[in-house]
């Protein structure tokens, strides 16, 4: 018969490892998200900074419920960032996952990079925006993996800005949509497109 000593002292290492936060790699944590980076604050603050080197990360508390700032920061991006003629139209995927209000209504947004090679066209995820249940509020998580900063931040701003009731569409000021019936270079017979 087996004795119990070696099975409890296992035990007792995997909890500890859980507990600790310690994940084998290719697992998700158990503890959420990591914090953000030293250096970096929350959206709409001059702090705001980007590390070549890793994501550009951003977070906000504001009233309400996951369910209802989910729906005006999705109304706010499909107005703006991809409405027709908006800066991520042609390049980049909206897509969004949101669980029901009596599910607790965490939600994200995904944006991928556009990839004609697949049928959804969803490529590599370039921003995330996560929403959850928080004391105070919603928290809102910010992860722009394939942006710069200058449009990380102003893609934080209009966030921030929609989740609160506002209007805003910075990205549009530093990204302006394609002008229309340019002529280019090698089309057919030099016609617009």
């Amino acid at each position: 018969m087996p004795t119990r000593g070696p099975c409890l002292i296992a035990l007792g290492v995997l909890l500890h490892a859980l507990v600790a936060g310690c994940t084998p790699s290719g697992l998700p944590g158990l503890l959420g998200p990591p914090p953000p980076e030293p250096g970096k604050t929350g959206p709409g603050q001059a702090e705001n900074t980007f590390s070549p080197s890793g994501p550009h990360q951003t977070s906000a508390i504001v009233p309400g419920t996951p369910t209802q700032v989910y729906a005006l920061v999705a109304r706010g991006a499909l107005g703006c960032w991809f409405s027709p003629g908006g800066p991520l139209k042609g390049s980049h995927v909206f897509r969004a996952e949101a669980e029901p209000p009596a599910k607790g209504g965490g939600a994200e947004i995904l944006i991928h990079e556009r990839d004609t090679s697949f049928r959804d066209r969803r490529g590599l995820q370039a921003y995330r925006i996560a929403f959850a249940s928080e004391i105070t509020g919603v928290r809102i998580d910010l992860t722009a993996l394939k942006f710069e900063a200058a449009r990380a931040q102003a893609m934080a701003k209009d966030v921030e800005a929609w989740a609160k009731g506002g209007v805003s569409c910075q990205l549009r000021a530093l990204m302006p949509a394609p002008a229309k019936g340019k002529v280019v270079k090698g089309s057919p017979a030099g016609k617009a497109r």
